[in-house]
């Protein structure tokens, strides 16, 4: 089975996805991490990209570019620290580069970005320039915009054979269009500078995008709220203002985010910052509680945007079936739980990472591209060869058709079992059209039994059938290799 891979780049970290034999997973880079900082910096003789752009920024703030993609959406910086130069209709970044003024194009960034995620991806796969690459752009993004990434990703060396918008690579990488009813999608995203929220239908495998909501607060906002915090602390441990040092507060920023992404899953995180100022070290804990109530505000404008989005699709919270979170900020715990308590009948997707399922969606939707795509970008799709049956006495007429043929995999699926009186054991025979028997399925049932026979069929071919009482929450199964 061919490699295809999936890539995502932010505004601030960068994501590449690999799919093969069925399987779907992100590819570290060298120094393991499965995210990488969207930022280059330009060093002496040297254009270097990734984390070790991002650890040289305190040094060479101002030639260390970050946030690139806002530019290519045409958006107007204020508050970029690299110098940004308009001549009519051409913006480029000014920056020091050997010595002398050196000016690039947000384009050409672009590219440096995605070479190096394609240098990931060949330390993994040794034909990637051969391999499908699926990219992802924001939703709001132009044809023009389009065409500026995918040509910035083909110069990088990837055969790019579709770009996908964002909230539908983050429902692929989830897996929402197996569901066989229709289903109403938040798609809740949250940046390094955006927040994104996206409802989409889903029905029959398809996506239908709804409507979608930006506000301009993201990620950072919450590090700044640390920045603040921790800023406080110094000033009541050593009477000096450190936020009023511009160097003082850039490393304060880093550990702040370092501690964002700790206290997503501990308590505590600890803060330590060798000589910020005047030679001052700075240590001290930060607790989740702590960084929860100086979040509230922050938290508040991130999600306030949702209802007048769901106003506007005419929908109500009880309406939402799912729930995708995407971008590294979904991660923090209080932001989950006020989304948990605003979609209390929904179903948060949290078994990916929200600042990986991007990426691997995209990597997902490339591995379902043929290899020789043509100028339409067919989409060949895997779909069941033959009617799948439930055998049973209990089923009118003594079977049901539990999955047809043709039926485009990967595919979730559940019906109703008829439970007659005085029943007191249900057996089903799974078969796989005409007379190939894949599994028997036993269960001890009562007369308050209620009774489904569901099927899940993953995209090697493989299927998961249980019979589940959802009565009783007793069930039984069998998982069945491909077929």
């Amino acid at each position: 089975m061919s490699t295809s891979f999936g890539v995502h780049i932010g505004n601030t970290s960068a994501c590449i996805a690999v799919s093969k034999e069925g399987k779907t997973d992100v590819v570290a880079n060298d120094a393991g991490d499965r995210v990488t900082p969207a930022m280059v910096g330009f060093h002496d003789n040297e254009i270097i990209v990734g984390l070790a752009a991002k650890q040289g920024r305190i040094r060479n703030l101002a030639n260390t570019i970050t946030c690139n993609k806002r530019l290519i959406a045409g958006e107007s910086i204020t508050d970029s620290p690299v110098t940004i130069v308009q001549n009519d209709d051409v913006v480029k970044y000014q920056v020091d580069f050997q010595e002398k003024d050196f000016f690039i194009s947000p384009q050409e960034v672009l590219t440096h970005i995605y070479k190096y995620m394609h240098d990931i991806a060949a330390s993994h796969c040794a034909n990637v320039d051969e391999s499908n690459t699926v990219i992802t752009v924001p939703l709001g993004f132009s044809e023009e915009q389009r065409e500026i990434v995918k040509k910035s990703a083909t110069a990088a060396g990837f055969r790019v054979v579709q770009v996908v918008n964002e909230p539908v690579a983050a429902c692929l990488a989830h897996g929402i269009e197996q569901y066989q009813d229709r289903r109403y999608v938040l798609v809740y995203r949250v940046g390094g500078s955006t927040m994104t929220a996206t409802v989409l239908l889903v029905s029959g495998g398809c996506y239908s995008i709804l409507d979608s909501s930006e506000i301009k607060t993201g990620g950072a906002a919450v590090t700044e709220v640390l920045v603040g915090y921790l800023g406080k602390e110094f000033m009541n441990k050593y009477k000096e203002d450190i936020l009023c040092n511009r160097r003082g507060r850039v490393k304060l920023a880093v550990e702040a985010e370092k501690c964002k992404h700790v206290l997503s899953t501990l308590d505590t995180a600890h803060c330590y910052v060798e000589s910020l100022y005047d030679g001052l070290d700075f240590s001290t804990n930060v607790t989740r509680a702590r960084f929860d109530n100086e979040l509230s505000k922050v938290a508040v404008e991130l999600i306030a945007p949702i209802s007048a989005l769901l106003t506007k699709c005419n929908l109500t919270t009880a309406d939402i079936n799912n729930l995708v979170l995407a971008g590294g900020t979904t991660k923090v715990v209080k932001i989950q739980k006020q989304l948990a308590s605003m979609f209390p009948g929904a179903e948060m997707s949290l078994n990916i990472s929200p600042d990986e399922c991007i990426a691997i969606g995209a990597a997902v939707q490339a591995s379902l591209i043929t290899k020789d795509v043509t100028l339409s970008g067919a989409v060949k799709m895997l779909a069941v060869s033959r009617d799948i049956l439930a055998i049973s006495p209990i089923f009118d007429g003594g079977k049901s058709v539990l999955v047809y043929q043709d039926t485009a995999i990967p595919l979730r699926k559940s019906i109703p079992v008829p439970l007659p009186a005085d029943t007191v054991e249900v057996c089903v025979k799974i078969v796989y059209s005409p007379d190939t028997e894949l599994a028997e399925l036993k269960l001890a049932v009562e007369k308050q039994s209620k009774l489904y026979l569901g099927v899940h069929v993953h995209r090697d071919g493989s299927s998961h059938f249980t019979l589940t009482d959802k009565h009783t929450d007793k069930s039984t199964d069998a998982l069945l290799k491909q077929h």
